[in-house]
């Protein structure tokens, strides 16, 4: 099995899926203060630091750390 070139696709659609949840929640759904809000911008914020990570692993390509069967060779 060739190894994935595309490590970081997953990552990126992933995070931009939830990020768009959590901002259509924050701009569409009326609130009636600010504090409501503020766990949602939370799970915004984790998701585009998952779609960075994604973007990231795109850029840099595999690592030497990943493993072809899953997980990685660390420790062996």
């Amino acid at each position: 099995m060739p190894h994935k070139k595309h490590l970081g696709i997953g990552l990126v659609v992933g995070g931009a899926l939830v990020a768009a949840l959590f901002l259509s929640f924050i701009y569409v759904v009326p609130h009636g203060s600010s504090a409501d809000v503020a766990p949602l911008w939370l799970g915004a914020i984790w998701a585009m630091l998952t779609m960075i990570w994604g973007i990231f692993r795109l850029a840099a390509g595999p690592s030497k750390l990943d493993h072809l069967h899953g997980g990685t060779d660390a420790g062996s």
